[in-house]
């Protein structure tokens, strides 16, 4: 190969790193970047703007312009990747007219933009860097693994939060440990596997204690799937209080508890604010989901939560038998009655239901084998 052979394709070698490494960056970072677009996204709105730039400033509305892309992943890693390419070239049209040799040039203008790609993802997903270069990183590996599984939750990808666990052998976490009950209990899987993890109490069905807003966004999903919808719209409500009602996320919950509960015109108000943005502006819950959880609201104008929670699933089982919903809150409902150890009201809930569709016979494994052994007791 001639020297000027050399020379002409020299400046590819940058470019050619960033080509292969750039997309693995963004690859690694997406869960967290489709994670933090949930959380706060962009909305074409002049209020939008005046509470930003009060509250974030100028910055925060530029992370969140490039976040809602990631309501999309390919979407924002094809605009993310086209921005840092604009950014590299620059610097390399700069570096090349300082230093006048195109190879060291692009070389350098690599380094910036891979350096400037790991910074400003780690600063848009509020993930710690080491975790884009170094999969070492145990702490930054869980809290991405949390967010990749609360993804999952978002979209109702149960298969892949149980996947994703079982690769990840013992699970620990109680984050993790509520998320992957709550796949297993929609999956209708929980009173067979309930003890095949590590579980604590009933905390590992749902945690009592809400340190931030996202693990009162989590409650609000798992209460969801309760079939709970007064205390779903509540974590909903308070959790987007804190984010500024700017969280897509908790205005999709608010939307469907509010048409559950028959409140249209809330509801409205909530589809008002997303349609001001570029990904949900013709989002629309679905109407069969909306039809089924409407048979979940209590039927005695009972307070939430006034005779315990249990007290509350057992209502809501009462209500929906027969429906797939009925199933999925007899799987909470029995293993929180397993976990806490109220024996006495685990065998009536089993008398009362096994044998018809709700909880057939033989009942899950866990069931059948604590019944068996409740009975033998006596």
């Amino acid at each position: 190969m001639s020297v000027n052979t050399i020379k002409k394709y020299s400046p590819l070698v940058g470019w050619g790193a960033v080509i292969i490494i750039l997309p693995i960056i963004l690859y690694r970072a997406t869960p967290a970047l489709q994670y933090a677009e949930g959380w706060r996204t962009f909305y074409y709105d002049s209020d939008y703007y005046d509470v930003m730039l009060s509250s974030y400033g100028a910055m925060g509305c530029i992370k969140a312009f490039f976040l809602q892309f990631f309501a999309h992943p390919w979407h924002g890693t094809a605009v993310m990747t086209l921005v840092m390419m604009l950014y590299m070239a620059i610097i390399d049209l700069i570096l090349t007219r300082l230093l006048k040799k195109k190879l060291m040039a692009s070389i350098i203008s690599a380094v910036i933009c891979i350096a400037s790609a790991v910074s400003l993802t780690s600063w848009m997903g509020n993930i710690n860097p080491k975790y884009l270069i170094d999969i070492g990183d145990n702490g930054a590996k869980s809290s991405l693994m949390y967010m990749r599984m609360s993804n999952y939750v978002r979209h109702h990808q149960w298969d892949e939060i149980i996947d994703l666990c079982n690769e990840n052998g013992r699970i620990t976490n109680l984050l993790h440990q509520n998320s992957l009950n709550m796949a297993l209990a929609e999956k209708e899987q929980l009173g067979d596997k309930l003890l095949d993890q590590p579980v604590e109490d009933i905390n590992s069905i749902y945690v009592s204690q809400i340190q931030t807003a996202e693990v009162a966004g989590l409650l609000s999903d798992v209460y969801f799937s309760f079939g709970h919808i007064a205390q779903s719209q509540r974590y909903a409500f308070e959790t987007n209080e804190k984010m500024f009602n700017l969280s897509p996320r908790m205005l999709q919950r608010l939307i469907e508890t509010n048409l559950i509960f028959g409140q249209k015109e809330v509801a409205e108000k909530y589809q008002l604010i997303l349609s001001k943005t570029l990904y949900y502006k013709d989002w629309k819950p679905s109407e069969k989901e909306i039809a089924e959880k409407r048979k979940c609201i209590f039927d005695d104008n009972r307070f939430s939560g006034i005779k315990g929670l249990d007290d509350d699933l057992l209502h809501i089982a009462r209500n929906t038998r027969g429906t797939r919903q009925c199933r999925v809150t007899l799987q909470y409902l029995g293993s929180l009655y397993i976990l806490a150890r109220y024996d006495t009201l685990f065998v009536k809930m089993a008398d009362e239901f096994s044998g018809s569709k709700d909880l057939a016979k033989p009942m899950p494994e866990y069931f059948e084998g604590y019944y068996k052994h409740l009975l033998n007791e006596k």
